[in-house]
């Protein structure tokens, strides 16, 4: 029986709408592009907690593998009325300041809406309400409120209660599906992304990519969604050596 989801990417968390049967767990990994030929990618795992690379492995793409693209942006560039996923860390009282923030294009528009965990983070998606800067002339950083639809209203202790889980459709919603709305500091430094439906065309080799995929006849690995990061730039150094630091004036 086919049941429908969504793929969340990122650094990610992660992430487009795809499909699967729901017998079959989804991994999601995190590697380098070394290799693709139009049907398998060949994959470095990325170190994770100071452990080194991983081997190589291998995930096959079908016809029915979504692809988005990844792209640099910016807090100054969020807007009312934006579709967004945020990872997030909780702190006390129930407090949320970002890690990463990604921003989606209206063609995922309603891509993993809810609250829910992911790896090791904790993910909101839905639409942005209300952003607020730091102050007007600094507009790198500040809050965003984001209102979302989740599965369940459960209890967070101290007499608080948390709307949790992934939304499903309006015509499936469970009579227990709540909506709230999650206040967001995003401080300098998090990273904020501009994700967009791409194609094949995105994968070319030094690319970071994350990967959901499925087990297949054969143990073999076959990509049901894929997210396409910009390849590492080397650090630039300065074409006449190295540069000196200013010396002031005695």
């Amino acid at each position: 029986m086919k049941s429908a989801f969504l793929f969340l990417t990122a650094c990610a968390a992660v992430i487009a709408a795809t499909q699967a049967f729901a017998a079959e767990p989804v991994l999601r990994v995190k590697g380098k592009l070394s290799a693709f030929d139009g049907t398998v990618m060949r994959l470095q795992t990325l170190p994770a907690k100071g452990a080194k690379a991983g081997e190589d492995f291998s995930v096959s793409v079908t016809q029915e593998t979504r692809y988005v693209g990844s792209a640099p942006s910016s807090f100054s560039a969020i807007k009312v009325g934006d579709y967004a996923g945020v990872a997030v860390s909780e702190g006390r009282g129930g407090s949320l300041t970002a890690q990463d923030v990604y921003l989606y294009a209206d063609a995922l528009r309603g891509t993993g809406e809810g609250r829910f965990p992911e790896g090791e983070r904790l993910l909101v998606n839905g639409t942005v309400t209300a952003v607020k800067p730091t102050a007007p002339e600094d507009r790198n950083d500040g809050s965003l409120t984001i209102h979302y639809r989740g599965a369940v209203l459960s209890n967070a202790g101290a007499g608080r209660t948390v709307c949790e889980g992934r939304a499903s459709p309006p015509a499936y919603a469970s009579p227990l599906a709540c909506q709230a709305d999650a206040v967001i500091q995003v401080k300098p430094g998090a990273k904020v992304s501009a994700l967009s439906v791409g194609g094949k065309d995105l994968l070319k080799p030094g690319v970071l990519v994350t990967v959901a995929m499925t087990k297949a006849a054969g143990d073999k690995n076959v990509g049901v969604g894929v997210v396409v990061e910009p390849a590492e730039q080397p650090p630039e150094t300065a074409k006449n050596g190295p540069v000196e630091k200013p010396q002031s004036s005695p």
